[in-house]
């Protein structure tokens, strides 16, 4: 391992499934996480990733799922886990949602994320952490940001390799070997040079797994660190919704991992369903025209969830929204009214909602 990379890499349990599928010429590399990792014209770290894949190994066919979606974290990830990447076979998955995540998603909700990839010892995945201006005291002052050392638990609980790629970049930029611009032209996402220096320290740690591959002791995945981990939770179909009022199911193009969304103008409408669990997660499609919602559960006080747009996404277009509007319900069987209200600040009133995550 290169000695200037050695910081910023922490091994884990081998990887065993990078190296057979190497082995064999086919290997299916999964991400997980947002903006800084969803697909980009080839800009992002996740392109480097698989680009390094492909430059070093010509012989192996190279498939990538790319999971990530702008402006998520661990809340829509989790429900996400078994159709956009158990199903697509990955032999590898890095997972990127520190930076996105807050504290609705820390705890619980990640160790979920890895259950559900580690089930059945199907693949192997890395951690890795990304950047954003809130991190900035922190790692100036040379301490790991909240969001990261909470992540750290549950990757020592499960023994999983990770990369400190924005730690690796930001003491370039501290060493003034790199400019800010470089890195980060918009303040967050990185460009073609950024995304270079995040890929570097994932593909020393691969490179090393694949030039000297470890012994493998039998993997059993251990008891959950989080007796309330959402493991089991799961999306809800829209086909199970009663539909009140103007509603339509759409096939979505704008955001590729948003198959369909429920949408309506009206706001006389509203949406009843059925749950069994502790809570809801809420995904919405968000713009300058996006509708908020109330949400009540078993008959009692609506819950509003009329946010006004962030700063950020004042002019932002088509991100979603993870909210938990409901948790900490006795387990069991309950009865929701989904109903959309105007927003504040918006410029009308469209309601497009994506998913609708039960807790359990």
């Amino acid at each position: 391992m290169k000695k200037n990379l050695e910081r910023y890499i922490r091994p884990g349990r081998p990887l065993r499934h990078t190296v057979e599928a190497i082995k064999r010429g086919k290997i299916t590399i999964g991400f997980v996480g947002g903006s800084i990792t969803e697909p980009a014209n080839g800009t992002r770290w996740s392109d480097k990733t698989a680009d390094w894949f492909v430059l070093n190994y010509p012989e192996v066919s190279v498939n990538v799922e790319n999971a990530a979606k702008g402006a998520t974290g661990s809340l829509s990830a989790v429900f996400r886990i078994e159709e956009d990447i158990n199903a697509c076979g990955c032999d590898l998955v890095l997972v990127e949602t520190a930076v996105n995540d807050g504290p609705d998603a820390w705890g619980a909700c990640r160790e979920g994320i890895l259950r559900k990839l580690l089930k059945d010892d199907r693949c192997d995945v890395i951690v890795t952490y990304t950047y954003s201006s809130g991190f900035y005291e922190d790692m100036l002052a040379g301490r790991m940001p909240q969001s990261m050392t909470d992540w750290e638990e549950l990757v020592e609980h499960y023994d999983l390799p990770r990369v400190y790629m924005s730690r690796y970049a930001f003491d370039l930029m501290l060493g003034g070997y790199v400019r800010w611009e470089e890195w980060l032209p918009d303040g967050l996402h990185p460009g073609h040079a950024g995304s270079r220096l995040y890929a570097e320290p994932v593909t020393e740690l691969i490179g090393c797994e694949l030039d000297c591959p470890r012994a493998v002791e039998p993997f059993a995945l251990p008891e959950p660190l989080h007796a309330d981990c959402w493991e089991d939770a799961q999306a809800l179909p829209f086909d199970s919704f009663k539909r009140v009022g103007a509603w339509r199911m759409v096939r979505e193009r704008r955001i590729p991992s948003v198959r369909y969304i429920m949408f309506t103008t009206s706001m006389s409408s509203s949406l009843e369903f059925e749950f069994e669990g502790t809570g809801l997660v809420v995904h919405t499609m968000v713009n300058s025209w996006h509708a908020g919602y109330t949400l009540s559960v078993d008959g009692g006080e609506s819950v509003n969830m009329a946010k006004p747009l962030p700063e950020w996404g004042v002019n932002a277009t088509d991100w979603v929204r993870e909210d938990v509007p409901v948790k900490g319900l006795p387990f069991g069987k309950h009865r929701a009214v989904l109903k959309p209200v105007f927003c504040p600040g918006a410029k009308g009133a469209n309601f497009e909602l994506c998913a609708v995550g039960v807790i359990r």
